[in-house]
Formats: structure tokens, C-alpha cells, sequence
């Protein structure tokens, strides 16, 4: 990775984007009330787009068969098939407690079964929009007294940055985010200068 340019916020273009911390994600995630079926399924976007760093069309346009939990059940390993920009796909890990709670999301009685049907419907047949994921987080950030800009955008940089501070190589993080070139990933880690050194 040596050679690349790493942005920092307040520079310009793409990279104004500000990264949230983990604890301000989980906070929103606290917010959300799971005791009925539309909570888990929002409880379920927002984790994905953190946990995973994908690009909200991606997530929108998932089906119940882009899980393949049978990858490795015993040791709570599926496999989620995301198809990215320029129909490229590419398979993510989905593991331990997202695992799990994409498990229990897809056991529940209103929960879609067909594996063409979209995993995260609004009714049936039809996938929720990006205008509504987008409305939803804005929702649950008011509720939670969140201040910090948290858009699904925000959840791809805030994944990026946390991966690279996890010492994921660059390349590896470029496979998982769906980029054709390092320079495309570098725009989404936002490190300090102290960091760097």
C-alpha cells in the first residue's frame, strides 16, 4: 500500500465522508425495538451495510438465496453473494453473531422463504428502496440522540476504516468492498496523521 494518498476527512470530494465509531453504530443499533417483525428486518440492514461495507443498492437488491448459511453451520460461517457494480459478484463471510441474527431474522413467521424473494421486503415480492433504508437510519438517529452524519455511505467508510485500523491488508479490504483499483479503497480509510506514523 505504499505510494497511496490517504485522505483524511475534511479534505475534498468523496472523502468528507466522516466515519462513525463502533460504539456510536452500536448505539443506533440499540435503538432499534426488535420485538416485531419490521424492527428486525431494519436492525438487519443497518448491521449488514456496517458489518459487511456494502453499497446500498447491493443490499437492496439481496435475495433470501444470497445466504448460503450451509457454508460452515457448526462454526456459524455462511456465505452472502453480492452482486456489485458492472454485475460483478462477489462472496462475503457472514459470521458469529451476524450469523446468527441473519438466522433468527429469516426463521420469523413474515420473514420471506423463497430463495428469489428479496431478503429485505417491504411487502411481498418487493425489496425495501434506498430512499426508505436511507429515511429509517435518519429515524433511529434522531431517536438515539446521535448527532454524527450516519448514512448507509458513511457505514461503507466507517467498515473501511475499521478494517485497515483491524490490520486487514488493503487488498483483502479492496476484495470485500467490490473495488477494481487500491486508489478507489484508499478514499474510503480515513486515518490520522498519528496513525500514518
Amino acid at each position: 500500500d505504499r505510494g497511496l494518498k490517504w485522505k483524511r476527512c475534511g479534505e475534498r470530494g468523496r472523502s468528507k465522508v466522516r466515519p462513525v465509531s463502533k460504539e456510536v453504530v452500536y448505539r443506533l443499533l440499540d435503538t432499534i425495538d426488535q420485538s416485531y417483525w419490521v424492527g428486525r428486518r431494519n436492525y438487519m440492514i443497518i448491521s449488514i451495510l456496517w458489518a459487511l461495507g456494502l453499497r446500498i443498492s447491493e443490499l437492496t437488491g439481496l435475495s433470501v438465496g444470497s445466504f448460503e448459511p450451509e457454508h460452515d453451520p457448526i462454526n456459524k460461517i455462511g456465505l452472502l453473494r453480492v452482486k456489485g457494480k458492472n454485475r460483478k459478484q462477489r462472496a462475503l463471510f457472514i459470521v458469529d453473531k451476524l450469523y446468527d441474527n441473519l438466522i433468527t431474522y429469516l426463521a420469523h413467521p413474515q420473514s420471506p422463504e423463497q430463495k428469489k424473494d428479496p431478503l429485505f421486503p417491504v411487502t411481498s415480492g418487493k425489496a425495501i428502496s434506498n430512499n426508505r433504508v436511507q429515511k429509517k437510519m435518519k429515524e433511529y438517529c434522531r431517536e438515539a440522540g446521535i448527532k454524527d452524519r450516519i448514512t448507509p455511505h458513511v457505514l461503507r467508510h466507517s467498515f473501511a476504516t475499521e478494517m485497515y485500523h483491524a490490520s486487514v491488508p488493503l487488498d483483502a479490504i479492496q476484495a470485500m468492498m467490490g473495488h477494481d483499483k487500491k486508489a478507489e479503497t484508499a478514499v474510503y480509510i480515513k486515518v490520522s496523521d498519528q496513525f500514518k506514523k
